[in-house]
């Protein structure tokens, strides 16, 4: 392939952003072997797609890991999340409440996407690009593990009466039934923030994409508005690909 491009430098480039986003990080001379390629020509491609703040090298390990990711509009992932995106206002102004989008690949989940309800204080912190710590038991970790082979590290911790506190033992396999069963993932208790979410996975062909969570602040209202949150959820589904939650 590299042969017929015309511009084979951007190929390569493209290749090993490609390998860097699905393999994890690398050294440069493993992507060099992994290709057939002499070293310095893919330090140079990777030079360039560090100036494009799309790659970075580990100063301490040497390794180059990816930044960003190419995803075609058209694929079966990008068209849930597309469609996602397109309903978060209209979804935030059934619960009341900040609706967020997260994009799941392996062990990261990044939020993409949010909206706030109209005329509503911005009270969640969490920030576009930001990645979910899957030591915290919360919704969206407990979605993850609920929906793929991905096993719960060994320590885990979720929020309780403003703190956080050990995950006690047996009650991870508890949570993550629930959510099976459910369709649904909760947080165990409001975070130090005042903030509860609600999360339901978003499958294409029982592959978990990503995930649709509702944060939802502390009021005097808060079990009401709970029952509103989790009967929106219950009837969310983005296109007719996504399987249905039950």
């Amino acid at each position: 392939m590299e042969q017929t491009s015309p511009a084979p430098a951007l190929a390569r480039g493209i290749a090993l952003l490609e390998q860097l986003t699905q393999d994890g990080q690398q050294p440069l001379e493993q992507l060099a072997a992994r290709n057939q390629w002499p070293k310095s020509s893919v330090l140079r491609c990777l030079k360039t797609l560090e100036s494009l703040h799309l790659v970075e090298q580990d100063p301490g390990s040497r390794h180059w890991r990816a930044l960003a990711k190419l995803t075609p509009l058209d694929s079966p992932r990008a068209v849930i999340l597309r469609k996602c995106t397109e309903q978060l206002p209209g979804l935030a102004e059934q619960t009341g409440h900040c609706v967020e989008l997260y994009e799941v690949q392996g062990r990261d989940v990044t939020l993409v996407d949010r909206t706030d309800p109209e005329g509503s204080q911005i009270v969640v912190q969490a920030r576009i690009g930001s990645t979910r710590d899957l030591h915290e038991l919360d919704a969206t970790a407990s979605v993850v593990f609920a929906y793929t082979p991905t096993p719960p590290p060994e320590s885990l911790w979720y929020w309780s009466e403003g703190q956080p506190v050990p995950v006690p033992e047996g009650q991870p396999d508890r949570i993550l039934y629930r959510v099976r069963e459910n369709g649904v993932g909760i947080d165990h208790a409001f975070n130090q923030h005042g903030i509860r979410r609600f999360a339901v996975p978003l499958l294409e062909d029982d592959a978990l994409v990503g995930i649709l969570a509702v944060a939802q602040r502390l009021t005097p209202g808060f079990r009401a508005d709970a029952e509103r949150i989790q009967a929106v959820l219950h009837t969310f589904t983005p296109t007719p690909t996504l399987s249905p939650i039950s």
